[in-house]
């Protein structure tokens, strides 16, 4: 049995979930980055391994960019 429920978010609230979503996946990139570097990891992005690990940097980069945006402190 299939039941829909409707929610109601307010803007805060719908930046929050945004950025918490965001924030678990520069932490899976990270961990990936990591990996990447020590050569225990696959490949994310690139086969070439010094072309994934400046992508998966880039796209780290460009989420905390995003996260800016959205008003979240990096040191947070």
């Amino acid at each position: 049995m299939n039941k829909k429920i409707t929610v109601e978010l307010d803007w805060d609230t719908i930046d929050r979930i945004t950025i918490c979503s965001m924030k678990s996946v520069v932490e899976s990139l990270e961990a990936d980055l990591e990996k990447r570097k020590d050569d225990t990891g696959m490949a994310i992005f690139e086969k070439n391994k010094k072309k994934d690990i400046a992508l998966i940097e880039k796209h780290i980069e460009a989420f905390k960019l995003v996260m800016k945006y959205y008003g979240e402190n990096e040191n947070a």
